[in-house]
Protein backbone atom coordinates (compact mmCIF):
# COMPACT_ATOMS: atom_id res chain seq x y z
CA UNK A 1 0.00 0.00 0.00
CA UNK A 2 3.06 2.63 0.95
CA UNK A 3 4.69 1.82 -2.28
CA UNK A 4 2.43 1.91 -4.26
CA UNK A 5 1.51 5.49 -2.71
CA UNK A 6 5.08 6.49 -3.05
CA UNK A 7 5.03 5.49 -7.06
CA UNK A 8 1.62 7.40 -7.27
CA UNK A 9 3.67 10.34 -5.97
CA UNK A 10 6.33 10.63 -7.71
CA UNK A 11 4.91 9.74 -11.19
CA UNK A 12 2.19 12.66 -10.21
CA UNK A 13 4.59 15.35 -8.90
CA UNK A 14 2.15 18.51 -9.84
CA UNK A 15 -0.99 16.85 -8.50
CA UNK A 16 0.48 15.53 -5.17
CA UNK A 17 2.30 18.67 -4.33
CA UNK A 18 -1.11 20.85 -4.60
CA UNK A 19 -3.15 17.35 -2.42
CA UNK A 20 0.14 17.70 0.22
CA UNK A 21 0.16 21.62 0.11
CA UNK A 22 -4.05 21.45 0.87
CA UNK A 23 -3.57 19.01 3.79
CA UNK A 24 -0.85 20.87 5.05
CA UNK A 25 -3.02 24.03 5.42
CA UNK A 26 -5.88 22.26 6.99
CA UNK A 27 -3.66 20.91 9.56
CA UNK A 28 -2.85 24.33 10.34
CA UNK A 29 -5.99 25.83 10.15
CA UNK A 30 -7.77 23.02 12.09
CA UNK A 31 -5.44 21.13 14.64
CA UNK A 32 -5.55 22.44 17.68
CA UNK A 33 -2.69 24.78 19.21
CA UNK A 34 -2.84 24.13 22.38
CA UNK A 35 -0.11 21.64 22.69
CA UNK A 36 3.82 22.16 23.28
CA UNK A 37 6.43 20.34 20.83
CA UNK A 38 9.63 22.78 21.15
CA UNK A 39 10.33 24.64 24.38
CA UNK A 40 11.51 28.33 23.87
CA UNK A 41 15.31 29.07 23.97
CA UNK A 42 16.48 29.75 27.61
CA UNK A 43 19.39 31.30 28.48
CA UNK A 44 19.41 32.80 31.85
CA UNK A 45 22.54 34.88 33.11
CA UNK A 46 24.07 33.02 35.48
CA UNK A 47 28.52 33.40 36.33
CA UNK A 48 28.16 29.74 37.18
CA UNK A 49 27.36 28.47 33.45
CA UNK A 50 29.31 31.24 32.27
CA UNK A 51 32.26 29.66 33.76
CA UNK A 52 30.85 26.18 33.58
CA UNK A 53 33.05 23.60 30.67
CA UNK A 54 31.59 20.65 29.20
CA UNK A 55 31.39 17.67 31.34
CA UNK A 56 32.49 19.38 34.56
CA UNK A 57 30.98 18.29 37.57
CA UNK A 58 28.16 19.52 40.29
CA UNK A 59 27.18 17.86 43.47
CA UNK A 60 24.86 17.96 45.83
CA UNK A 61 24.81 17.25 49.56
CA UNK A 62 22.62 14.86 50.88
CA UNK A 63 21.52 14.83 54.44
CA UNK A 64 22.91 12.77 57.12
CA UNK A 65 24.94 11.00 54.66
CA UNK A 66 29.10 11.46 53.14
CA UNK A 67 27.57 10.27 49.83
CA UNK A 68 27.16 13.15 47.37
CA UNK A 69 24.59 13.28 44.60
CA UNK A 70 26.45 14.15 41.28
CA UNK A 71 25.55 15.12 37.61
CA UNK A 72 27.61 16.39 34.68
CA UNK A 73 27.57 19.83 32.76
CA UNK A 74 26.49 19.42 29.28
CA UNK A 75 26.86 23.06 27.14
CA UNK A 76 24.49 22.34 24.69
CA UNK A 77 24.74 20.24 21.44
CA UNK A 78 22.83 18.61 18.35
CA UNK A 79 22.43 14.68 17.60
CA UNK A 80 21.03 12.15 15.28
CA UNK A 81 19.09 9.31 15.16
CA UNK A 82 20.52 7.85 11.86
CA UNK A 83 21.88 9.41 8.67
CA UNK A 84 18.63 10.19 7.15
CA UNK A 85 16.56 12.09 10.13
CA UNK A 86 16.89 15.75 11.09
CA UNK A 87 19.46 16.77 14.00
CA UNK A 88 17.50 17.73 17.31
CA UNK A 89 19.06 20.47 18.88
CA UNK A 90 19.19 21.74 22.96
CA UNK A 91 20.61 25.32 22.96
CA UNK A 92 20.78 26.06 26.14
CA UNK A 93 23.03 24.21 28.45
CA UNK A 94 22.18 22.00 31.54
CA UNK A 95 23.02 19.36 33.69
CA UNK A 96 22.00 15.13 33.65
CA UNK A 97 22.68 13.22 36.39
CA UNK A 98 26.10 10.54 36.19
CA UNK A 99 24.12 7.68 37.11
CA UNK A 100 20.76 6.79 38.00
CA UNK A 101 19.21 8.02 41.25
CA UNK A 102 20.17 5.41 44.01
CA UNK A 103 17.61 4.01 46.58
CA UNK A 104 20.18 5.37 49.38
CA UNK A 105 19.59 8.92 47.60
CA UNK A 106 15.77 8.59 47.53
CA UNK A 107 15.63 7.45 51.18
CA UNK A 108 17.78 10.46 51.97
CA UNK A 109 15.50 12.53 50.45
CA UNK A 110 12.13 11.26 50.37
CA UNK A 111 12.52 9.62 53.38
CA UNK A 112 11.03 6.07 52.43
CA UNK A 113 11.66 3.99 50.04
CA UNK A 114 8.67 1.23 48.57
CA UNK A 115 8.38 -2.16 49.97
CA UNK A 116 8.24 -4.62 47.16
CA UNK A 117 5.20 -6.14 46.43
CA UNK A 118 5.81 -8.70 43.22
CA UNK A 119 6.45 -11.96 42.64
CA UNK A 120 9.08 -14.61 42.13
CA UNK A 121 9.79 -13.44 38.17
CA UNK A 122 9.58 -9.76 39.29
CA UNK A 123 12.29 -9.11 42.18
CA UNK A 124 13.78 -5.98 43.19
CA UNK A 125 17.47 -6.00 44.31
CA UNK A 126 17.95 -3.83 47.34
CA UNK A 127 20.83 -2.20 48.27
CA UNK A 128 22.17 1.43 48.90
CA UNK A 129 23.96 1.63 45.27
CA UNK A 130 20.80 -0.50 43.60
CA UNK A 131 19.28 2.39 41.24
CA UNK A 132 15.74 3.20 42.75
CA UNK A 133 12.58 1.90 41.04
CA UNK A 134 8.82 0.90 41.48
CA UNK A 135 7.94 4.58 41.69
CA UNK A 136 5.43 6.78 39.62
CA UNK A 137 5.94 9.57 37.65
CA UNK A 138 4.64 12.50 39.90
CA UNK A 139 6.36 10.98 42.82
CA UNK A 140 9.68 11.33 40.75
CA UNK A 141 8.55 14.83 40.48
CA UNK A 142 8.34 15.31 43.74
CA UNK A 143 11.68 13.76 44.21
CA UNK A 144 13.21 17.07 42.09
CA UNK A 145 11.00 19.29 43.59
CA UNK A 146 12.49 18.68 47.47
CA UNK A 147 15.67 18.21 45.77
CA UNK A 148 16.02 21.32 44.32
CA UNK A 149 14.90 23.10 48.18
CA UNK A 150 18.05 21.16 49.39
CA UNK A 151 20.04 22.36 46.76
CA UNK A 152 18.98 26.24 47.39
CA UNK A 153 19.28 25.79 51.22
CA UNK A 154 22.88 24.42 50.23
CA UNK A 155 23.67 28.20 47.89
CA UNK A 156 24.47 25.86 44.85
CA UNK A 157 21.85 26.65 42.45
CA UNK A 158 23.16 28.41 39.25
CA UNK A 159 20.66 30.83 39.02
CA UNK A 160 17.13 30.38 37.34
CA UNK A 161 17.71 26.70 37.30
CA UNK A 162 16.09 23.68 39.15
CA UNK A 163 15.68 20.17 39.29
CA UNK A 164 13.28 17.96 36.81
CA UNK A 165 13.13 14.86 35.01
CA UNK A 166 14.72 15.45 31.49
CA UNK A 167 13.09 15.75 28.17
CA UNK A 168 13.91 12.85 25.93
CA UNK A 169 16.34 15.15 23.80
CA UNK A 170 17.88 16.26 26.30
CA UNK A 171 18.38 12.58 27.82
CA UNK A 172 19.39 11.27 24.17
CA UNK A 173 21.82 14.01 23.89
CA UNK A 174 23.90 13.24 26.91
CA UNK A 175 23.29 9.31 25.28
CA UNK A 176 24.63 10.18 22.00
CA UNK A 177 27.53 12.48 23.18
CA UNK A 178 26.77 14.59 20.67
CA UNK A 179 27.36 12.27 17.73
CA UNK A 180 24.65 10.31 15.36
CA UNK A 181 23.44 7.47 17.67
CA UNK A 182 24.38 4.34 16.34
CA UNK A 183 25.29 0.72 17.64
CA UNK A 184 28.38 0.63 19.36
CA UNK A 185 30.31 -2.42 18.80
CA UNK A 186 31.26 -2.12 22.65
CA UNK A 187 27.82 -2.42 24.05
CA UNK A 188 28.89 -4.92 26.59
CA UNK A 189 31.54 -2.88 28.19
CA UNK A 190 28.88 0.44 28.90
CA UNK A 191 25.50 -1.83 28.91
CA UNK A 192 23.70 -4.53 30.74
CA UNK A 193 22.54 -6.25 27.98
CA UNK A 194 20.47 -9.40 29.75
CA UNK A 195 21.95 -11.91 26.70
CA UNK A 196 19.64 -14.89 26.42
CA UNK A 197 20.10 -17.41 29.47
CA UNK A 198 21.26 -14.61 31.26
CA UNK A 199 18.98 -14.40 34.75
CA UNK A 200 17.67 -11.08 34.04
CA UNK A 201 17.66 -8.29 37.42
CA UNK A 202 19.32 -5.10 38.35
CA UNK A 203 22.71 -4.25 39.18
CA UNK A 204 24.42 -1.62 41.51
CA UNK A 205 24.73 1.71 39.46
CA UNK A 206 28.31 2.66 37.80
CA UNK A 207 29.28 -1.19 37.63
CA UNK A 208 29.93 -0.83 33.46
CA UNK A 209 32.23 1.69 32.00
CA UNK A 210 31.06 5.39 31.17
CA UNK A 211 30.25 6.69 27.94
CA UNK A 212 32.72 9.54 26.06
CA UNK A 213 30.49 11.77 28.41
CA UNK A 214 30.82 10.10 31.35
CA UNK A 215 27.30 8.80 32.04
CA UNK A 216 26.61 5.44 33.14
CA UNK A 217 24.10 2.84 32.96
CA UNK A 218 22.61 5.08 30.38
CA UNK A 219 22.09 1.66 28.28
CA UNK A 220 20.36 -1.64 30.83
CA UNK A 221 19.80 -1.70 33.87
CA UNK A 222 16.35 0.39 34.74
CA UNK A 223 14.66 1.96 32.08
CA UNK A 224 14.86 6.02 33.26
CA UNK A 225 11.59 7.90 33.06
CA UNK A 226 12.04 11.42 31.86
CA UNK A 227 9.45 14.69 31.13
CA UNK A 228 7.84 13.76 28.01
CA UNK A 229 4.03 12.33 27.54
CA UNK A 230 4.13 9.66 25.44
CA UNK A 231 4.01 9.99 22.02
CA UNK A 232 4.51 7.21 19.09
CA UNK A 233 6.83 9.20 17.18
CA UNK A 234 10.45 10.90 17.56
CA UNK A 235 10.37 14.21 17.90
CA UNK A 236 13.03 16.01 15.57
CA UNK A 237 14.45 20.27 15.64
CA UNK A 238 15.44 22.76 18.51
CA UNK A 239 14.20 21.99 21.88
CA UNK A 240 11.59 19.64 21.02
CA UNK A 241 9.66 18.04 24.02
CA UNK A 242 5.37 16.15 24.08
CA UNK A 243 3.20 18.23 26.39
CA UNK A 244 0.48 17.68 24.89
CA UNK A 245 -2.80 18.10 26.97
CA UNK A 246 -5.31 16.35 24.83
CA UNK A 247 -3.68 14.01 22.76
CA UNK A 248 -5.79 11.35 24.55
CA UNK A 249 -2.37 10.20 26.61
CA UNK A 250 -4.59 10.44 29.06
CA UNK A 251 -7.19 7.38 29.75
CA UNK A 252 -8.59 5.47 32.39
CA UNK A 253 -5.10 4.12 32.76
CA UNK A 254 -3.38 6.87 33.33
CA UNK A 255 -1.48 9.53 31.97
CA UNK A 256 1.32 8.11 29.23
CA UNK A 257 5.01 9.07 30.17
CA UNK A 258 7.87 7.92 28.09
CA UNK A 259 10.72 6.42 29.44
CA UNK A 260 13.89 5.16 27.82
CA UNK A 261 17.32 3.09 27.79
CA UNK A 262 16.06 -0.70 28.18
CA UNK A 263 15.53 -2.27 31.61
CA UNK A 264 14.72 -5.51 33.11
CA UNK A 265 13.78 -8.50 30.53
CA UNK A 266 14.76 -6.48 27.80
CA UNK A 267 17.72 -7.45 25.62
CA UNK A 268 19.21 -4.15 23.92
CA UNK A 269 21.34 -6.96 21.72
CA UNK A 270 18.25 -8.25 20.08
CA UNK A 271 16.24 -5.11 19.75
CA UNK A 272 17.07 -3.07 16.46
CA UNK A 273 16.14 0.05 18.34
CA UNK A 274 19.16 2.42 19.18
CA UNK A 275 17.38 3.75 21.82
CA UNK A 276 14.79 2.22 23.22
CA UNK A 277 11.91 3.83 24.51
CA UNK A 278 8.37 2.69 25.75
CA UNK A 279 4.74 3.88 27.47
CA UNK A 280 4.96 4.15 30.97
CA UNK A 281 1.73 5.17 32.91
CA UNK A 282 2.53 7.90 35.11
CA UNK A 283 0.89 5.94 38.06
CA UNK A 284 2.69 2.75 37.76
CA UNK A 285 5.39 1.55 39.56
CA UNK A 286 7.01 -1.48 37.68
CA UNK A 287 10.36 -2.94 39.46
CA UNK A 288 12.38 -2.20 36.20
CA UNK A 289 11.76 1.73 35.95
CA UNK A 290 13.65 4.02 37.87
CA UNK A 291 15.14 7.87 36.91
CA UNK A 292 18.05 10.17 36.46
CA UNK A 293 17.73 13.67 37.55
CA UNK A 294 18.32 16.94 35.29
CA UNK A 295 19.41 20.44 36.49
CA UNK A 296 17.01 22.41 33.74
CA UNK A 297 16.24 26.07 32.88
CA UNK A 298 12.90 26.90 36.17
CA UNK A 299 11.03 27.76 33.15
CA UNK A 300 10.91 24.18 31.72
CA UNK A 301 10.02 22.61 35.26
CA UNK A 302 7.68 24.79 35.56
CA UNK A 303 5.98 24.62 32.34
CA UNK A 304 5.72 20.75 33.15
CA UNK A 305 3.78 20.98 36.75
CA UNK A 306 1.50 23.97 34.54
CA UNK A 307 0.68 21.43 31.50
CA UNK A 308 -0.14 18.55 34.30
CA UNK A 309 -2.50 21.24 35.89
CA UNK A 310 -4.29 21.05 32.70
CA UNK A 311 -4.53 17.53 31.60
CA UNK A 312 -8.06 16.53 30.65
CA UNK A 313 -9.89 13.66 28.81
CA UNK A 314 -11.04 14.20 25.42
CA UNK A 315 -14.01 11.22 24.01
CA UNK A 316 -12.69 8.54 21.56
CA UNK A 317 -14.14 11.06 18.19
CA UNK A 318 -12.02 13.16 18.87
CA UNK A 319 -8.95 11.43 19.05
CA UNK A 320 -9.65 9.96 16.30
CA UNK A 321 -9.77 13.00 14.52
CA UNK A 322 -6.46 13.74 16.29
CA UNK A 323 -4.66 11.14 15.29
CA UNK A 324 -5.50 11.49 11.88
CA UNK A 325 -4.61 15.06 11.62
CA UNK A 326 -1.03 13.80 13.50
CA UNK A 327 -0.42 11.05 10.74
CA UNK A 328 -1.30 13.48 8.15
CA UNK A 329 0.97 15.85 9.69
CA UNK A 330 3.94 13.36 9.95
CA UNK A 331 4.19 12.29 6.32
CA UNK A 332 3.96 15.90 5.41
CA UNK A 333 7.25 16.29 7.02
CA UNK A 334 8.60 12.92 5.07
CA UNK A 335 7.43 14.06 1.58
CA UNK A 336 8.37 17.74 2.05
CA UNK A 337 12.21 16.38 3.24
CA UNK A 338 11.90 13.75 0.99
CA UNK A 339 10.73 15.02 -2.26
CA UNK A 340 11.83 18.77 -1.70
CA UNK A 341 14.69 19.06 -3.70
CA UNK A 342 12.69 18.03 -6.64
CA UNK A 343 9.17 19.50 -6.41
CA UNK A 344 7.81 20.38 -9.74
CA UNK A 345 7.96 23.75 -11.14
CA UNK A 346 4.89 25.52 -10.85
Amino acid sequence: MNNTIIKWIKNNKKISFFIITLLTLLIFLLYPGNDITCLDRVSPTSTHIETTNARDILETDLPDSEHKLTLIFIPKGSYQIAGSDPPTEITYPYWLGKYEVTQEEWKKVMGWTPVPELNEEDTIAMGALYPMCQISYYECLDFCDRLTEMAQQQGILPEGYCFSLPTVAQWELACSCGKEIVSSGNLEKIAWTNPHGAKARVYPVGLKEPNAWGFHDMRGNVWELCADFYHPHRLYGSNPVNWKTDTGNLTDMGLSITSVGGGLFYSILDNKEEIPRRKYYADSRKSDTGLRVALVPAQQHQLLKERLKHLHPVPDWWKNIKGSFELMYFYTKVYIRTYWGSLPDL
